[in-house]
């Protein structure tokens, strides 16, 4: 019978999760994501356009979009221990940034009230978008200031990201 797999590497005195475990927790990270950046999109837009609701994105971006999001995150905790961890950071947040402003040009929602030819509800969500910017944009700044440690320090981070 072989020896259980390590699920801690020790590294100069800092205890890393393996990558085996960083894989499998990634996977189980990936399913939560898909299922809320995927499925769930999905299953809404799909109710709204079966009910006569022009969709303000098609089920195809949405599906598209959640998919490279979810990958990328997923990629990103896999890879936090690494110098790719910064970059990966960055390009999750630019692709989180692109996604919001898809909807924020089409932020001012107007449909038509079935049953009525003249009756209009509008929905405006330009503020609430804004908002959610904030978010990936300071993933945006900590993915470059991780980038420039990693490239001037290497392993300086790996105390704060792992302590002993």
């Amino acid at each position: 019978m072989s020896a259980p797999a390590e699920r801690v590497i020790d590294f100069a005195g800092h205890r890393i999760p393996s990558l085996s475990y960083r894989i499998l927790a990634g996977a189980a990270l990936l399913v939560g994501l898909l299922v809320a950046l995927v499925a769930l999109p999905d299953a809404v837009l799909a109710y709204l356009d079966s009910h006569g609701v022009a969709l303000p994105l098609p089920i195809a971006t949405a599906t598209v979009a959640g998919g490279i999001l979810s990958a990328l995150a997923t990629a990103r905790y896999i890879l936090r221990p690494s110098r790719l961890y910064g970059p990966l950071s960055i390009a999750t947040s630019l692709a989180t940034i692109g996604y919001l402003l898809r909807f924020w040009w089409a932020a001012s929602y107007r449909f038509t009230i079935p049953g009525s030819s003249s009756a209009t509800f509008q929905v405006g969500y330009v503020d609430l978008i804004l908002l959610l910017l904030v978010v990936p944009a300071f993933g945006l700044a900590a993915g470059v200031v991780t980038t420039i440690e990693d490239l001037s320090a290497p392993g300086e981070r790996l105390p704060f990201d792992y302590p002993a």
